[in-house]
């Protein structure tokens, strides 16, 4: 059954944005983003009237998987013009549909001529979950997760690992461990933002020095619900299910959040 919602996107977006302009270097918007510990940033038009456009994580992470070089580039020559944006009044479950059908982690909230927010995945996540809103009860994690795994290696350069993400279309890759017996590690596109904003060179940084400092792991059979909680208190975007055998798959907030709007 759908997902109840009584309340609209302006009682969960955030006010507080963080705006860079288009001539700011990648690493300087990048630094920004960092500091702000924030996945995406609102880029104002230049021209009066037209919508905002925005800035993500992963136009950094696409941008190291081009070859390019970030330093020599700047927001104009990555971030979405226009972008997508909703009123302040669209529904949460309405919101969704719309990032899970079109691949967006954040929507840009706009009324009139003016911006009123941003709207991330785990905004809304969260409320559900912290609202007792979340159904998926029923719903087992194996039924939402991806299960075709990938994985980069510790000893790949960062523009190596984000060229592998950036041909699969997806923003984190599990890293074999060292040992053998350990629990893998994980690379995400954060992670790739916070070495451009510290200007490093990603044809000579290491995945091995940039490896997320945390993850979670859950059983195949764990409810959506709990999935969410977890994602949402523990502030995870990715869960890595593990089985006796194993990695059976991985489970990320688009993934679940796809299977409750549907559910």
């Amino acid at each position: 059954m759908p997902i109840q919602n009584a309340v609209s996107i302006r009682d969960v977006m955030s006010t507080d944005l963080l705006t860079v302009r288009q001539e700011e270097t990648i690493p300087e918007a990048a630094r920004r983003m960092s500091e702000r510990n924030v996945g995406a940033a609102i880029v104002e038009p230049e021209t009066r009237g037209l919508r905002p456009g925005i800035i993500a994580e992963r136009d950094v992470l696409n941008c190291v998987a081009s070859g390019r070089g970030p330093e020599y580039l700047h927001v104009a020559d990555l971030f979405t013009p226009e972008a997508m944006t909703i009123p302040p009044d669209t529904s949460l479950e309405q919101a969704a549909k719309v990032m899970t059908s079109d691949g967006f982690r954040h929507l840009v909230v706009f009324a009139g001529d003016k911006t009123m927010g941003i709207v991330s995945i785990r905004d809304i996540l969260g409320h559900w979950s912290r609202e007792g809103q979340l159904p998926g009860l029923g719903i087992q994690i194996r039924e939402a997760m991806t299960t075709e795994v990938f994985a980069v290696g510790l000893e790949d350069t960062l523009r190596e690992a984000a060229r592998k993400m950036g041909e699969r279309g997806i923003g984190a890759a599990m890293v074999e461990p060292a040992k053998k017996g350990r629990p893998p590690e994980m690379l995400s596109a954060r992670e790739v933002l916070h070495s451009i904003a510290a200007g490093q060179d990603p044809d000579t940084e290491r995945v091995a020095d940039h490896l997320a400092p945390r993850r979670t792991f859950s059983a195949p059979d764990w409810s959506l619900s709990q999935a969410a909680e977890a994602m949402g208190k523990g502030g995870f975007q990715h869960i890595v299910v593990v089985d006796m055998n194993g990695i059976a798959g991985i489970l990320s907030m688009r993934d679940l959040i796809r299977s409750l709007v549907r559910s």
